[in-house]
């Protein structure tokens, strides 16, 4: 089934690839609409994770009612969208997600992809909301990626998240997503987010992951306002000295023991090059020029460090977007905050609309794998 859904996803690439390149070119001169949203339906959240604050900013009576939803995503805005992802808090405490979800795959005429993340547990709303937006997307003929947010094995993962058998609860909902693989081709698997709590735990996560054939990827703890609003957690939570000499370490083994081709790699090589050269970014992302995220209560940004530009309950989301002042703010994050930012967001979404850099990193992998010993080079990717 995975290897069904890599060569789906890439075909549907590499039919728009002539216009990826048209859109990177022109993107160079002028500002061009976005291709990746990220919507963000609630702050609202049944995890209280020690490394993210956006449960302590839930607030359903600032989200957007499913009605300024439609309104908001009829705009001009959206209509080159190819990727999206309906994200939070956590998505599924909405009563109306698959609704909100509906209205996305309806206002996205060039949508080719569409996921969402969950915490998972809940299941007894998870799992129902997730297996019908699975059925609409296999319906329209959209790709469609999930992820079970997992931080540790038994024990760790309820510390992290602080919730009560919430290993127990988020395995219920991956069980019940395999099963719907097998009737449904679509990308799913576990994420996880290391950060100094449960570093010592990632082999751990790592084993049992391969253990219950499950797709794993890693993500390096990050700290954005706007996003996560968790600034103030890093001093708690960033890893320091030796543990960002381990975690520069496991990155970069995933990229000498995975297979090459796997779309993640080109994140983990991000995040070791990151640790090891003071956090300097050599990687590409694509909400430079193709980007921009939705937050709950309206508010429009073009990415993890940006301001909120304007609130689309009261102006045009396309006004708002290429506003002379709006397209300002992206220039001067792009000469501040981008040249150190960690963000892997859609990162692999560059593989396909930058192509220069993804492949200076597939020759940079390869002399790893050769270096270690590890050179397979073969596994189909899955994006």
């Amino acid at each position: 089934m995975a290897q069904t859904y890599a060569a789906k996803y890439l075909l549907k690439a590499a039919a728009s690839a002539p216009r990826d390149l048209i859109n990177a070119y022109v993107a160079t001169f002028r500002p061009i609409h976005p291709t990746v949203v990220i919507f963000h339906c609630t702050f609202v959240c049944d995890a209280r994770c020690e490394m993210c604050s956006n449960w302590q900013r839930g607030d359903r009576k600032s989200d957007m009612s499913l009605e300024d939803i439609d309104r908001v995503f009829s705009s001009g805005l959206w209509k080159n969208i190819e990727i999206a992802n309906l994200s939070g808090g956590e998505p599924t405490t909405r009563n109306d997600m698959v609704e909100i979800a509906r209205v996305m795959l309806d206002r996205l005429p060039r949508l080719r992809k569409f996921g969402i993340n969950t915490t998972g547990l809940t299941p007894h709303r998870a799992i129902p909301m997730v297996t019908k937006v699975a059925e609409l997307c296999h319906e329209r003929g959209i790709i469609f990626s999930t992820r079970v947010s997992i931080d540790g094995v038994g024990e760790m993962h309820n510390d992290v998240r602080q919730v009560k058998n919430g290993f127990e609860k988020a395995n219920e909902t991956i069980r019940a997503m395999q099963a719907l693989q097998k009737r449904l081709p679509f990308n799913f698997g576990i994420s996880t987010t290391i950060f100094n709590k449960n570093l010592d735990d990632a082999e751990n996560i790592l084993a049992w992951a391969k253990k219950e054939h499950l797709d794993i990827v890693f993500n390096m703890v990050r700290f954005t306002e706007p996003m996560l609003g968790n600034s103030e957690l890093a001093a708690t939570c960033k890893p320091i000295g030796k543990e960002e000499e381990r975690m520069h370490d496991f990155f970069l083994e995933r990229v000498r023991m995975d297979p090459l081709l796997d779309g993640q790699n080109y994140v983990y090589m991000h995040y070791a090059d990151m640790i090891a050269n003071g956090y300097h970014r050599l990687a590409p992302c694509p909400f430079q020029t193709q980007g921009i995220m939705l937050n709950p209560d309206g508010g429009l940004f073009f990415c993890e460090n940006s301001d909120v530009v304007g609130n689309v309950l009261h102006e045009d989301a396309e006004e708002i977007y290429f506003r002379e002042a709006s397209q300002h703010h992206r220039e001067a994050i792009r000469d501040e905050k981008c040249p150190t930012c960690l963000s892997p967001c859609q990162m692999n979404v560059s593989a396909v609309k930058q192509v220069v850099p993804y492949v200076k990193f597939l020759l940079r992998a390869t002399q790893e794998k050769r270096k270690s010993g590890h050179p397979d080079l073969s596994s189909v990717p899955v994006p």
